[in-house]
């Protein structure tokens, strides 16, 4: 399939979807790796890496997405980065291919358009809308007067919702298109906030969270879209109200305010924490006035209070509000008072480690490590917590030019897997005692039950490629991973090890999917090696497993 076409080979639910997530911005990034090789990051209920290799007349020859959906050969994530590269094809094929169309046979709707009369475009219009219901709902909702846009919007979004209910839910490949409502009121709502309609554009958005946020219970949600426009909602509030705050006259804030803290405190965010956080967190910003200052902290002092020792998430939530309570001092109070709050609760995580960027920023390094050293002894049992300590005592330590000290943490981080440090420990090394420290490193490594990725950077860093040699031929699915730093010293025996991974890996597969895994291999193997060799492995295969039509049919795609 060529770049130009790729819609012709794409489901039309999957390409409409990609073709909105392009759309609306979530092809966050695109790098060319080599030539005509990309990755395309696509942001979604998670961010996701496509890699599309495309060759010199614009044929996608191979693509892959990370996202966990398998229910067909592209999934909305590859469709978004198709029509992202297509944007800007003129970059991506050679200017030598000859293009088959040109500008003069194109037909330009825009001008087609431009030359109609008021009366034609008006009976082209009505056509349209005659013809297909939700793009008269579409126009009636962004152009027709309101009087309550509020309540149209909300009749907007259940419509969509209902018309894809069945039985009371919400199958998963529907949930995109029954929050179509919820994702206009949302662009809606985007265009207010760049008129400065804050109360509009913030009203829009708490519609959209009284309805869906409760949609999550009729529906669902595994493809994430749901919670996507939940956070979008938040997005967009919390812009709103930062941007817009200082417009709005003390009346105003005063009744915005009790509209979204009300949304907050709502039962239907009870179990979704995150959720209530960002409301109460836009909230903050009103404090500046001294009611709704002391109604919110009141307000979380409550709910401070009604925290329940036996519930499992206690901790987590009294550091959420706390951190609301800090936010309020921060904003508008001395630097005094927020370093006293934290203080009094220095014994959570979260508030020594605020205490420890503060006193970094002030350059007390030696309070640091006193911090840091209390931290790994009252968070011993918390692996992740003891680390983030050690790594800020070595902040303070690079700060003190202490040597020593930095050795002896680098090295812990070292054996810990993290190869980040190791050129930093090499250059605080003394070279006359490298080789030795360089050794005891290798032995530590070479001695625990699992070799970690760690060891093999140093291998490579240092090109001990026999070493290396040694690990893939007990690894030998490495090999596809460090084949290239091999080939020149020990060709014979990479091209033996392929053979041999090659052979492992056709043996375990049992369906298309693990086939096609296979002859993605192959091909590199014959990158390497040559089309002849290449060739004998596929006939070899073909042979030994004729009586998988599959993988006979895959091998047969090679060329």
């Amino acid at each position: 399939m060529k770049l130009i076409n790729f819609e012709e080979y794409i489901d039309d639910v999957i390409l409409d979807r990609g073709k909105d997530y392009y759309d609306y911005g979530h092809v966050e990034k695109i790098t060319e790796v080599n030539d005509n090789h990309f990755l395309i990051e696509v942001s979604g209920s998670d961010n996701y890496i496509v890699e599309v290799f495309i060759d010199d007349s614009g044929e996608i020859v191979d693509t892959s997405c990370d996202c966990p959906y398998d229910w067909g050969e592209y999934c909305k994530h590859q469709a978004a980065a198709f029509y992202a590269l297509n944007e800007k094809n003129e970059e991506i094929i050679k200017p030598t291919i000859k293009k088959t169309s040109s500008k003069k046979n194109k037909i330009d709707i825009k001008e087609i358009v431009s030359n109609l009369s008021k009366d034609e475009l008006i009976q082209i219009v009505l056509n349209i809308t005659s013809e297909y219901e939700e793009i008269e709902r579409e126009l009636l909702f962004k152009y027709a007067p309101s009087e309550d846009e509020v309540s149209s919007s909300k009749k907007l979004i259940r419509e969509f919702i209902n018309k894809y209910k069945y039985r009371g839910f919400i199958e998963w490949n529907d949930v995109y298109d029954a929050l179509k409502g919820a994702e206009m009121t949302l662009s809606k709502a985007r265009q207010k906030v760049k008129m400065n309609e804050v109360e509009s554009a913030v009203h829009l958005c708490l519609a959209v969270l009284s309805i869906v946020v409760e949609a999550l219970e009729y529906c669902d949600d595994s493809s994430g879209y749901v919670g996507s426009v939940i956070d979008e909602s938040l997005r967009i509030i919390d812009e709103a109200v930062v941007n817009g705050i200082d417009q709005l006259n003390e009346s105003t804030q005063k009744k915005l305010y009790d509209s979204i803290v009300k949304e907050a405190l709502h039962r239907r965010y009870d179990g979704w924490t995150e959720w209530r956080k960002s409301l109460l967190e836009t909230c903050t910003y009103f404090c500046g006035i001294t009611d709704i200052r002391n109604k919110l902290e009141n307000q979380l002092h409550k709910m401070l209070n009604n925290i329940s020792d036996r519930s499992w998430n206690a901790e987590y939530e009294r550091n959420h509000l706390n951190l609301l309570l800090l936010k309020i001092i921060e904003l508008f109070d001395e630097e005094e008072k927020a370093i006293t709050f934290i203080n009094e609760r220095i014994q959570h995580s979260t508030f020594r480690e605020k205490a420890i960027l503060r006193l970094m920023d002030k350059g007390d390094y030696n309070k640091v490590i006193s911090l840091c050293n209390e931290g790994e002894k009252l968070n011993a049992k918390n692996y992740g917590l003891v680390w983030k300590w050690k790594k800020y005592k070595l902040q303070a330590y690079e700060r003190l030019g202490n040597v020593e000290k930095q050795r002896k943490l680098m090295l812990e981080f070292l054996f810990n897997n993290e190869f980040s440090y190791y050129a930093k420990l090499k250059e605080l090394t003394n070279p006359y005692e490298w080789e030795r420290v360089l050794q005891d490193i290798l032995i530590h490594f070479e001695k625990q039950p699992y070799i970690k990725s760690a060891y093999l950077e140093i291998l490579l860093e240092e090109k001990m490629y026999g070493k290396l040699l040694e690990y893939c031929k007990r690894n030998i699915s490495s090999i596809e991973i460090y084949y290239q730093y091999l080939l020149d010293d020990y060709f014979e025996e990479v091209n033996g090890i392929f053979k041999q991974y090659i052979e492992s890996i056709a043996e375990q597969a049992s369906d298309r999917k693990k086939y096609k895994s296979v002859c993605k291999v192959i091909k590199t193997y014959k990158k390497v090696f040559g089309d002849i060799q290449g060739q004998a492995i596929i006939s070899h295969l073909k042979q030994k497993y004729k009586r998988r039509p599959a993988f006979v049919d895959e091998l047969g795609k090679i060329k």
